[in-house]
């Protein structure tokens, strides 16, 4: 006999939690337990972290969400390396045809969230500065719009919050992704 499915009601950020509960996670829930999480240290933000999206609300939300993180081939991580005291950089990786390809580089900090009633530090994944139309086409200019915020979940367990879109509008909508890790070293990026 199997055992009953347990629905997941805690958002305390003192309770364990597992991969597969965020996974589980409705999209709203998934928003609440972010704004209680705390921020990980640059410190810890140091490797490659195996990196899924997590529910979106409906299909249309996760196909845009796919298509976005999708671009350059199938997403496997973030990677990021702390630079200073302050500061760091960062990219994904995707798996392509020709193999692994590190690119869609940011810049990286610990900060307030820019989250809407959110004051909490934050990890910020900030993409402007090294993607844009002139780099990379289309591809380049979305990725130039993107934001992401992380928080930690657990150990080695993080929640991420992505935003990304041409109008403020579009950039209201909220993007829950999962990191594990660190999974592998950092290794330089190959330039977009």
């Amino acid at each position: 006999m199997s055992e009953p499915i347990r629905e997941i009601t805690s958002l305390s950020a003192s309770s364990s939690r597992t991969p597969l509960e965020l996974r589980m996670m409705p999209f709203r829930r998934l928003v609440d337990l972010y704004h209680e999480l705390p921020a990980p240290t640059l410190e810890e933000m140091h490797g490659e972290f195996a990196a899924t999206l997590l529910d979106q609300t409906n299909a249309s939300a996760y196909l845009g969400a796919a298509f976005t993180v999708h671009l350059k081939g199938r997403w496997l991580c973030k990677a990021f390396e702390p630079t200073g005291p302050n500061q760091g950089h960062g990219y994904n990786s995707f798996m392509t045809p020709r193999g692994v390809r590190r690119s869609v580089r940011m810049r990286t900090r610990v900060g307030p969230s820019k989250l809407p009633g959110d004051a909490g530090d934050a990890f910020h994944l900030e993409y402007a500065d090294f993607n844009d139309f002139k780099r990379g086409g289309f591809g380049g200019a979305l990725v130039h719009t993107m934001f992401d915020e992380v928080r930690k979940a657990g150990p080695g367990l993080y929640l991420g919050i992505g935003r990304v879109g041409f109008t403020r509008r579009q950039q209201q909508h909220l993007y829950p992704f999962l990191m594990e890790g660190p999974v592998a070293p950092f290794q330089l990026a190959k330039r977009d």
